[in-house]
């Protein structure tokens, strides 16, 4: 929980609603190494670029002591959107309870989902210590997915967190879909949670509604 807390902080994302790309298909077989690397070459380095701005971004406003809560809270909102996948990312974390839920349901489930997101996280920007985003590297998976890998770095010496980010390429726009914190999946986690809830609720969809609603 601690290093999800010192993450988040720093990106200002709720890493734990991250989703990973199970559905995407396998990259297809380039057609010469001349056709494909370049490619895949400028794909990982516009990912990377993409994450290192996304830091900055979230470090910028939560450094800035100009700022009110709410100010802060609405600059989180407007980077969540503009960063992460949402529909996509609420989707995969309700599982196969999505193909169950009737439309009004899913359109109430993803309203909640992201509300809950920003409630959370902002709800914790005052333990923000000044760490930083070392960005180290990426790597092109297939023809939109590349995974850019950092770690988070203490502003007063400890120890340093993997984090890998999964990025995707949709319409020429970079979106995060998935974050890997010392190899464990955080949408994987919020999944399972989200299923141990409806679960318990006797595999009612309302049950995790009214979680949420809370």
């Amino acid at each position: 929980m601690k290093k999800q807390l010192c993450i988040s902080l720093l990106t200002v994302s709720a890493l734990t609603f991250a989703v990973p790309a199970y559905s995407m298909n396998a990259a297809p077989q380039a057609q010469s190494a001349g056709i494909y690397m370049p490619v895949a070459a400028d794909q990982a380095a516009s990912a990377q670029a993409f994450v290192q701005s996304m830091a900055q971004r979230g470090i910028d406003f939560l450094s800035d002591e100009s700022l009110s809560p709410e100010a802060r809270k609405e600059e989180f909102r407007q980077l969540l959107r503009s960063s992460y996948d949402m529909r996509t990312i609420g989707r995969f974390a309700l599982g196969t309870y999505w193909k169950t839920a009737n439309k009004a349901q899913q359109e109430e489930y993803q309203k909640l989902f992201e509300k809950k997101i920003v409630e959370v996280y902002s709800a914790r920007f005052s333990e923000y210590k000044g760490q930083k985003l070392e960005v180290t590297g990426a790597r092109a998976e297939t023809e939109t997915d590349s995974i850019v890998s950092s770690y988070v770095v203490p502003s007063k010496g400890g120890d340093k967190v993997q984090v890998d980010w999964r990025v995707r390429n949709k319409g020429g726009q970079n979106k995060v879909i998935d974050v890997i914190v010392a190899g464990v999946s955080m949408a994987v986690t919020q999944r399972s949670d989200f299923a141990s809830v409806i679960q318990r609720g006797g595999g009612d969809l309302n049950v995790l509604l009214t979680s949420l609603r809370g």
